[in-house]
């Protein structure tokens, strides 16, 4: 079976290209946090609590940032090979060997990106220390503390994700039939909204629900941001999940215009919604947690006004932006990774609309189309996500539910979000349409 793996993936490496870059950036990001902490926790540190609270907090939510990031990626990579898989099974592989094809491969992948993962992210940790010296949170000549929880918590975490996704993502196509496995591989449709993924959804978009609400009743001080934070990210992981509920209402909307590739676009996110989930879910995480974090931060530096003593909290202010533009740095590889290997996969579904006289020039417009209607959608839900964390915090700090902080931050981020959606897609899709359609057809 190990052989069987090494040999897949070798010889489909690109298919896999996501889910390792997606592992690399995670593991680099949780060790970061990891350093931070074990060395907050060591007697080096002089008992600084920030320097132990600040990893707790944020890496609290950024482990469900990344694990959301590789679930959604390893799921997609599973897809693109259900074809293959459902091959197998009508070729007497059982459903428990399946599983253990796809969780050894993905295991094949893994295990080399979440290493290489471990030395980015203790640069990262140490650069985070550097300024966190620098403005006097942590004391003088404080060198980072690397042992076993910076060495193996990021990537055990990491790990465990991946071999979670592998499971959850291999049941379908070793629990169907294998006659009806390779009709739906062919059809090359996205998961729906089903009953778990309703109902992991709904709980998670309550729990951010809920800790915002919470936020509102919060003391004015530090801890603040400790619900704040996980507020936002937990609503937009469950927006994120819900999303194939609602991709069909904005099919039937473009189906209803005169423009041909308008009515393409809005007939694909009718029919197959869970395909065109897969490319609103990280558009929604990366405008909600950019939007929320950014203004959160904004937010508070017009309560201190710019003035920081050395040591305070307030000092903290360039060390959050440092570790918002890592989060939001780990999302726009996440939204890159996946809307290309989304777009890659469709080959056979622009193959067949090719043979039925649809040409080059109109595919692309469709796929523009299905891009700014994705795109709209995920900005409203990311304003919502966004809107969990920012009103809380801004109300029990200021006093008024609008953050601080110039109306740009938010334009720059949802046209950051859409230009992002727009190098993954097009050019791929250009690259896609130049094989013969018969040939894509096939492939």
């Amino acid at each position: 079976m190990i052989r069987l793996a090494v040999r897949t993936v070798r010889r489909r490496w690109t298919s896999y290209l996501a889910s390792g870059a997606v592992l690399l950036a995670g593991t680099a990001l949780l060790t970061a946090f990891a350093l931070l902490l074990e060395t907050g926790l060591s007697p080096a540190a002089q008992g600084s609590d920030t320097l132990v609270l600040l990893p707790v907090i944020l890496g609290s939510w950024t482990v469900l940032i990344v694990g959301f990031g590789v679930v959604s990626t390893i799921a997609l990579t599973v897809q693109q090979r259900e074809r293959e898989l459902a091959l197998l099974r009508s070729l007497a592989a059982t459903s428990g060997q399946v599983r253990g094809v796809v969780i050894t491969e993905i295991l094949v992948v893994a295990v080399p990106m979440i290493a290489v993962g471990i030395v980015p992210g203790l640069g990262l940790g140490a650069l985070v220390l550097s300024r966190l010296t620098a403005v006097g949170i942590a004391p003088d000549g404080l060198g980072p503390q690397i042992g076993g929880l910076t060495l193996g918590g990021g990537s055990a975490l990491a790990a465990v994700t991946a071999v979670v996704a592998a499971i959850v993502a291999s049941r379908r196509a070793g629990a169907v039939p294998p006659v009806r496995a390779l009709a739906d591989a062919a059809l090359t449709r996205g998961p729906a909204l089903g009953r778990i993924r309703r109902r992991a959804g709904l709980v998670v978009a309550g729990v951010g629900a809920a800790l915002s609400i919470t936020t509102f009743f919060m003391p004015n001080g530090p801890m603040l941001s400790s619900t704040a934070g996980p507020a936002g990210v937990a609503v937009a992981v469950g927006l994120a999940l819900l999303s194939p509920a609602m991709i069909p209402a904005l099919g039937r909307i473009a189906g209803r215009l005169f423009d041909a590739p308008l009515q393409l676009a809005g007939r694909t996110l009718l029919t197959q919604p869970g395909r065109a989930a897969v490319v609103v879910a990280p558009l929604v995480l990366l405008i909600g947690i950019a939007t929320g974090t950014l203004y959160q931060q904004t937010t508070e530096d017009s309560v201190h006004q710019g003035v920081h003593e050395p040591g305070d909290v307030a000092s903290l202010s360039s060390v959050n932006y440092l570790i918002v533009a890592m989060i939001v740095a780990f999302c726009s590889i996440l939204v890159l990774n996946t809307l290309i290997a989304a777009t890659r996969r469709r080959r056979r579904e622009f193959g067949l609309l090719r043979l039925t006289a649809a040409t080059r020039s109109q595919v692309i417009r469709m796929v523009i189309a299905e891009t700014l209607l994705t795109g709209g959608l995920s900005t409203v839900l990311g304003t919502v996500a966004a809107a969990a964390t920012i009103a809380p915090y801004s109300m029990v700090r200021t006093g008024g539910l609008l953050p601080h902080g110039s109306v740009w931050i938010y334009l720059t981020v949802v046209a950051g979000a859409f230009v992002l959606a727009f190098l993954a897609t097009l050019p791929t899709t250009v690259r896609t349409l130049w094989t013969p359609p018969v040939e894509a057809l096939v492939a």
